[in-house]
């Protein structure tokens, strides 16, 4: 999925940049306006790395917890495709914390042991 997202990301920057509608100079810092639908693009993109690197390291402790959030970040990478502008939130938001409930309740776990 982060291969597809990065692929894509880049595939809009540069027709956002050849279509003249951003300069590539804005890419430095990320300064100036963006299109929405870019802007969301990005955004996907880094919220696939937030808290999958917590995950990383329970993988291998809870194999139901693991599954579970990895579905999550499934549904959530399909529901982050469509045009957040017109996305009713609650659905997104509730996949994401119930990604955060596996992901936190697998720590529980793993802390406890070290308890």
């Amino acid at each position: 999925l982060n291969l597809l997202l990065i692929f894509r990301l880049i595939y809009m920057a540069a027709s956002y940049v050849k279509d003249k509608d951003i300069n590539l100079g804005q890419f430095r810092i990320y300064e100036g306006d963006f299109p929405d639908k870019l802007w969301s693009a990005r955004q996907q993109y880094q919220n696939m790395f937030e808290i999958p690197i917590l995950f990383y390291l329970l993988s291998s402790f809870n194999i139901i917890l693991s599954w579970g959030f990895v579905f999550s970040r499934v549904i959530h990478f399909f529901i982050r495709l469509k045009n957040q502008k017109d996305i009713n939130i609650i659905p997104r938001t509730i996949v994401f914390v119930l990604g955060l409930l596996f992901l936190s309740i697998g720590w529980i776990n793993f802390l406890l042991r070290f308890i």
